[in-house]
């Protein structure tokens, strides 16, 4: 009906109301939902919405409305009604852009004289709303009452009101067809997610998308960063990780059941069958969900084999890193790591941030990412290094004294502030050798302490990592040459939808002679928001997304080839089902 209303969230409301000649749009075929309505143009629309409203006073002379001002009879007839009321000066200001509040009251008071609606029970607009101090006192009972004539809902989280920014044309077609109680057609579901339904035919399109490749190179293990259509948002993941921990524009997941993220060092409670609708060449696997209520982090976890302890390949690499930044933030907690150097024993110094990309991408412009990633290892003993990851997550069971096949790049390296060479961390000295055994758990609960740092308590968090420094592991962890989320995302025909994205990842891949079989691992933190299609009411225009999950796949199939192609076709159509019943709210 409208050019630019396909993806709109009050889509249905505005197509509602345009069938039944409420509203209309512009010559040019747009409707503009994203633009404010003036005070003149909202009078106006409330002659349609209440056009048997009884008269209830003489109508009020405006100093600034004239005979022939085109709004004229309309604001003289919301005066005569006591829908509208001018200013002290006299004036009614019909250019001013009306604000979301003085909507709400407007209806809320055409509602109550035209259906004399009792009060409902008392409301408090605490918890509701996020910004309700914001609401002056005199709007207080009219914004109450707005919640018994179904303006706005009851939501088990707080979301802001916003009462003094203009209301948008999509917002006030929304608020009207609530005030209307008219039925609003859903708009019909994403045919994508409704494909994604059948699990075989999105494993078989993966399963096409192999051909051509093998082990040396796979189709979404190697897609690589510069495919990825999240490329430019990576310098702003921390700034919306961080927006996490604020009072959102968007309401969250609800989740049941949810409990408090859990303290340095405890172990959640996790539903150990909650992953069983994966298949069963995934052989283990966490998935944390997350919602930020009342300023705390809520979480819920599920699982399949999710604390036994294994060879994760490449995806432990992001595990030194956090605990070189943990460490050099105990030593220096307002010098940023991304301003630190990494320094040899011949003087030669290379960025941090340029090694931790290095790590993640494979670009190899350094040293390769084995050797890169055993360097950070070697700032710290084994055993305090894998000290540190049993004190994070709680697990006694991890092992963490491996080596990553290679020598290190720098076998003492030194970090340096780069600014003052302030020396901050200093080799061990000691050799890494063993095993590198940690679970799914494991990783998970490490990325979700990285990305979700901020909202996160102080006795969950990591003892001394500072948000400046963990937002240069943040943009390394955000160029994984890995984009299964990326194709699951653009599988499900959310790619072009979401807004605030944030896709941090590690994976690891190898054949492992002992077990004589090809595994994969995928550990990735995803935030994005998607819009409320059919939202409840104006002020809830967005749904946020927030997750964390680490899953393994393994196969033995006698071929190299065909078993990563098949582990790399299966994370991806995996990662794609999760998602979808993510959004789907059927987890």
């Amino acid at each position: 009906m409208f050019s630019d209303i396909t993806n709109h969230w009050a889509r249905a409301a505005i197509e509602t109301l345009s069938q039944r000649d409420l509203i209309s749009g512009y010559p040019d075929g747009t409707f503009r939902p994203q633009w404010a309505l003036t005070r003149a143009e909202f009078a106006a629309l409330m002659v349609n919405v209440f056009p048997a409203l009884p008269e209830r006073q003489a109508g009020v002379p405006f100093s600034d409305i004239s005979e022939t001002f085109w709004a004229e009879d309309a604001i003289a007839w919301v005066s005569q009604r006591r829908l509208f009321s001018g200013f002290e000066d006299g004036s009614f200001r019909p250019q001013l852009a009306l604000s979301r509040l003085q909507a709400i009251v407007v209806l809320e008071a055409g509602i109550g004289a035209s259906r004399g609606l009792p009060d409902g029970p008392p409301v408090e607009l605490g918890p509701q709303f996020s910004d309700g101090t914001d609401i002056p006192a005199w709007a207080e009972g009219a914004i109450a009452r707005a919640f018994s004539q179904q303006l706005l809902e009851r939501l088990p989280a707080p979301r802001p009101l916003n009462p003094n920014t203009s209301i948008t044309r999509g917002e006030v077609a929304a608020l009207v067809c609530r005030a209307l109680v008219l039925p609003v057609e859903a708009t019909p579901s994403n045919a994508a997610l409704v494909a994604a339904q059948d699990r075989h035919a999105t494993r078989q399109r993966f399963t096409r998308q192999e051909a051509g490749f093998g082990a040396a190179k796979l189709a979404f293990l190697d897609r690589g960063i510069e495919r990825s259509p999240f490329q430019r948002d990576i310098i702003n993941y921390m700034p919306r990780l961080k927006r996490f921990a604020q009072p959102a524009a968007v309401t969250m997941a609800a989740l049941t059941p949810a409990a408090a993220y859990p303290t340095r060092g405890q172990i959640p409670t996790l539903e150990a069958d909650g992953l069983d609708f994966l298949e069963a060449d995934i052989l283990a696997g966490c998935l944390c969900l997350a919602t930020v209520q009342d300023g705390a982090l809520q979480a819920r976890w599920l699982g399949r084999s999710a604390f036994e302890p294994r060879q994760m390949w490449s995806a432990t690499k992001f595990v030194p890193l956090l605990h070189v930044v943990d460490r050099a933030n105990a030593s220096a907690p307002d010098i940023p790591i991304n301003r630190c150097q990494v320094r040899s024993p011949d003087r030669h110094s290379y960025p941090f941030s340029a090694m931790a990309n290095g790590v993640v991408n494979y670009d190899n412009r350094i040293a390769s990412s084995n050797a890169l990633a055993l360097t950070f290892k070697h700032f710290s003993t084994p055993s305090r290094l894998e000290g540190w990851l049993r004190q994070m997550t709680g697990s006694d069971r991890s092992v963490f004294r491996g080596r990553y096949g290679v020598p290190p790049f720098i076998t003492r390296p030194e970090l340096r502030d780069g600014r003052t060479g302030r020396s901050l961390l200093s080799p061990s000295g000691a050799v890494h050798h063993g095993d590198n055994l940690v679970s799914p758990y494991d990783l998970t609960r490490l990325m979700t302490m990285a990305g979700w740092h901020y909202p996160i308590s102080r006795q969950a968090n990591f003892p001394a990592a500072q948000g400046h420094s963990l937002q240069t592991v943040i943009q390394a962890l955000g160029v994984d040459t890995a984009r299964y989320a990326d194709v699951a995302l653009s599988a499900l025909g959310l790619s072009e939808k979401l807004t605030e994205p944030v896709v941090l990842s590690k994976s690891g891949f190898g054949r492992s002679d002992q077990r004589d079989r090809t595994e994969l691992t995928y550990c990735a933190l995803i935030h994005f928001d998607l819009p409320c299609l059919g939202a409840p009411d104006f002020t809830v225009t967005h749904q946020r997304y927030a997750l964390s999950v680490t899953l393994m796949a393994a196969k033995d199939m006698g071929n190299f080839d065909a078993e990563a192609r098949y582990v790399d076709a299966l994370m991806a159509a995996e990662m794609t089902e999760i998602l979808r019943r993510v959004v789907m709210g059927e987890l």
